[in-house]
């Protein structure tokens, strides 16, 4: 139940411009759940007289995740959940954003050896043990993404990713890790998360010496590795050096993933900053050279032309055509991005009108947070979830759930999360379910051996540590000075 309706549900008409000047605190009416309907406006959403104000409950220290999701919640309850989950995920607690006061992939594993932690969040560059020795450290974040290439940002830097756990989620992932057997010998192998349990994925933009944060966006101070090159056989990768550096980061992109009823699966919202990159109507992008945008973004400068050689360049390749200047850290080229479907290809129903019609409110709403909220830059791109109360195991069809099965926003993806796995006209269909699901960790030929389908695969955070681990390298063609040959032997006389 949100919490305008909590505090509307039993008002009369009376006393509701009463309480919209009042001080909005959490009081008790019986959660009827999400599909309740009896003060929405017919047709309309959001759904819920006050719900955009209603909002600022979620800053309370003391609020908590919404979990009330009726079995017949449509589209729009869906994504105003989402922006409840956003604004609860990124009240200030003393300060700091509570997200950023939970538990990260660090905590899992901790290894001998590893560099301590200060109270700063470190953006590590998260490489496998392979690349670093075996003393590796498990680490917060990443700057390669699922497919294994990496946003760089118009100053050469890329672009971090870290995530952020609730202490159910995170006791749920370690009591199941792969890495210590647990996944392949826990005696409960459906042991899973529970109604309430919220894992948050934040992705960060590094700022050069000097220069401003997109306008309006979240910035704070971070540890970030400096990085260096690792050549072998004439091949070259980036790796961490052992050796952190503080710099201040932005917040530009961010997944909100929380478990309500009804809907085991997770919920799996996305947002991103304002200023990210030119947007398109969902199903509507083509690469076309002949088209252009004449604003400049935070990733992407004007005029660059929508062609396939120009936009979304992965950087994974073989062989590699990424640069990287050991000397000031920072790669090339840049990469120039477009979010191909600014609602996610959202196919129910008024949809994309009920997402946009959402962030309108929900950014009004937050213009009266307290200290000119951040939060009012940001853009829901849209919300993905499967039909309620089928992620469960007396559901016979349970293991094989996937994209195909997602509703909602069926091409969700983050343009600074998920940049290259974007959907373009015609190709509807990639969401958040293609990579989390039971089977995440069941495929041949790509993973060392295929695991047992189980529900808790659905997060990638119990591979943690292990081989399953997603790869975090990038293959570079310059990598600043490559390790010297061993000096050859004189010839004997």
């Amino acid at each position: 139940m949100t919490f305008s309706e909590t505090l509307f549900c039993r008002l009369p008409l009376r006393a509701v411009a009463f309480a919209l000047a009042a001080p909005l605190l959490l009081v008790g009416c019986q959660d009827s759940g999400y599909g309740e309907k009896e003060v929405a406006a017919a047709g309309s959403c959001p759904e819920g007289f006050g719900w955009a104000e209603g909002l600022q409950g979620y800053l309370n220290p003391t609020a908590t995740l919404p979990t009330a999701m009726s079995a017949d919640a449509d589209d729009c309850l869906f994504n105003q959940w989402s922006w409840e989950a956003f604004v609860w995920a990124n009240a200030p607690i003393d300060g700091t954003p509570r997200f950023l006061t939970w538990q990260v992939p660090d905590d899992l594993l901790t290894n001998t050896g590893d560099v301590p932690r200060t109270s700063l969040l470190r953006l590590d560059a998260h490489m496998k043990p392979i690349h670093m020795g075996a003393n590796a450290p498990s680490q917060d974040g990443a700057i390669v993404e699922a497919d294994g290439s990496m946003l760089i940002g118009p100053n050469g830097y890329p672009v971090y990713a870290s995530s952020h756990m609730t202490s159910n989620y995170f006791d749920t992932v370690k009591r199941n890790l792969i890495a210590t057997g647990a996944y392949q010998n826990n005696p409960n192998q459906d042991d899973y998360f529970s109604v309430g349990d919220a894992i948050v994925k934040a992705t960060w933009y590094r700022l050069a010496a000097g220069e401003a944060a997109p306008m309006g966006a979240y910035t704070t101070q971070a540890e970030v590795p400096v990085l260096q090159n690792n050549c072998t056989g004439g091949a070259c990768a980036v790796v961490p050096s052992g050796k952190y550096e503080t710099v201040t980061v932005a917040l530009v992109g961010m997944h909100v993933v929380g478990y309500t009823e009804n809907h085991p699966e997770f919920v799996w919202a996305t947002f991103e900053h304002k200023l990210n990159a030119p947007m398109f109507p969902d199903n509507t992008f083509v690469f076309d050279a002949s088209q252009s945008n004449p604003n400049d973004f935070t990733f992407y400068k004007a005029g660059t032309p929508y062609s396939q050689a120009a936009l979304l360049v992965e950087t994974n390749t073989n062989p590699a055509t990424v640069s990287f200047d050991a000397a000031t850290g920072k790669f090339s080229p840049i990469t120039q991005v477009v979010q191909m479907n600014q609602t996610g290809g959202d196919t129910q129903p008024n949809g994309p009108a009920n997402i946009a019609a959402i962030n309108t409110a929900s950014q009004g709403a937050a213009k009266n947070f307290p200290n000119n909220s951040p939060l009012q830059n940001y853009n829901l791109i849209g919300t993905a979830w499967f039909k309620p109360n089928t992620y469960v195991t007396t559901n016979a069809n349970w293991a094989s759930l996937n994209q195909t099965n997602a509703v909602g926003a069926i091409s969700l993806m983050n343009s600074t999360a998920e940049t290259f796995l974007q959907s373009a006209k015609g190709q509807q269909g990639n969401n958040c379910f293609e990579c989390h699901s039971a089977t995440s960790f069941s495929y041949n030929g790509i993973q060392p051996k295929p695991l047992t389908p189980r529900r808790v695969a659905i997060s990638h955070m119990v591979a943690m540590g292990s081989p399953y681990e997603v790869p975090n390298t990038l293959p570079v063609k310059a990598g600043g000075a490559a390790p010297a040959p061993a000096a050859k032997a004189p010839p004997k006389k």
